[in-house]
């Protein structure tokens, strides 16, 4: 796995919130509707991906890594409709998009944090990131999570679920609409399970 980026990073070394001075005119200039977020896109080719083949579909990806954005981000700027930006997730959301609505989140292979117990604070996804993501999205909206670590999975799994309500489905309909990401094709690569659901604010 040596073309895969280092995933561990301080959130605290980086406290730049994005608003929605980053992104509006460039979505207003488009004409779209609908808006997709990813929480941690690192180098952005999920996104990309997905932006190609849902040119309807305005793609904001947001990442920690300065490092990472510098380099990685400038391969994707032909693709109109998707925007990377650099930032702290937790600083942004749900502050960063006004009154504007999103129809859907994903959340792939964050960073586990956990190397070291003390570092357990730095994990992105915690209740008043779930909070934030409830209140951008649409009634219909949809929140994908991903990752390679069981531990992380219930913890975020128990998180989302106090919010909103799985999937009826039994796999995820989200599959990557026919495209992955360097860390889970890699995954798959070396058979290491892979464990995802969507929520939903779905009726009782």
């Amino acid at each position: 796995m040596s073309t895969r980026i280092r995933r561990h990073a301080d959130p605290f070394q980086c406290r730049i919130a994005l608003s929605q001075d980053d992104w509006l005119e460039t979505y207003r200039v488009l004409g779209l509707d609908a808006i997709w977020l990813d929480l941690g896109c690192g180098k952005g080719e999920l996104m990309a991906s997905m932006a190609e083949v849902n040119p309807d579909v305005f793609f904001i990806g947001i990442e920690l890594r300065k490092k990472i954005a510098e380099k990685f981000f400038p391969e994707f700027g032909h693709i109109p409709n998707l925007l990377l930006l650099h930032g702290n997730v937790n600083l942004s959301i749900p502050s960063m998009m006004g009154q504007k609505k999103v129809q859907r989140v994903f959340i792939n292979f964050p960073d586990p944090c956990d190397f070291k117990p003390r570092h357990k604070k730095r994990q992105m996804v915690n209740e008043r990131l779930v909070q934030g993501i409830c209140d951008i999205l649409t009634p219909d909206g949809i929140v994908s999570i991903k990752t390679d670590r069981q531990n992380l999975f219930q913890e975020m799994d128990s998180l989302f679920r106090s919010r909103m309500r799985p999937s009826r489905t039994l796999k995820p309909a989200y599959l990557s609409y026919g495209v992955r990401s360097e860390w889970e094709t890699d995954c798959l690569k070396k058979s290491i399970p892979i464990f995802s659901r969507e929520y939903g604010c779905y009726p009782l």
